[in-house]
């Protein structure tokens, strides 16, 4: 009986342990729109899931999605698939009296799976 008991624990132990590992695979990205040293809020990020290839500025027709950062100028996201995305960010800055925009790609992977980091937008 002692050896049923071992051969059990032997078989369930790695898909226990297997089940427990999946929960830690979660994808997290958060950053600040930024124009120079000044936080810009209100930024509308675009986002193009896995591309490699940078989508062009044109929001309407090559994005999957967007977010729009809030009044300190943060934007985060969690749980999307692994893979390279481009969060390209549209918005105004008041200082300058002129639109800005910039944009950004990140890898995610088995070793990237968070990202807290700097979108940085500038005028023409």
């Amino acid at each position: 009986m002692r050896h049923v008991y071992r051969y059990l624990l032997l078989v369930f132990l790695p898909i226990w342990l297997s089940c427990n590992k999946s929960s830690d695979l979660r994808t997290s990205l958060c950053f600040t729109t930024r124009h120079h040293d000044l936080v810009i809020p209100d930024i509308t990020i675009y986002i193009k899931f896995n591309s490699e290839t940078f989508p062009g500025f044109d929001p309407e027709h090559n994005f999957d999605t967007s977010i729009t950062s809030d009044d300190l100028g943060q934007v985060c996201m969690h749980d999307f698939p692994l893979g390279n995305h481009w969060f390209v960010g549209f918005g105004y800055d008041t200082l300058i009296g002129q639109q800005v925009y910039g944009a950004l790609d990140i890898e995610f992977n088995l070793r990237n799976l968070r990202v807290d980091t700097i979108l940085f937008v500038g005028e023409e």
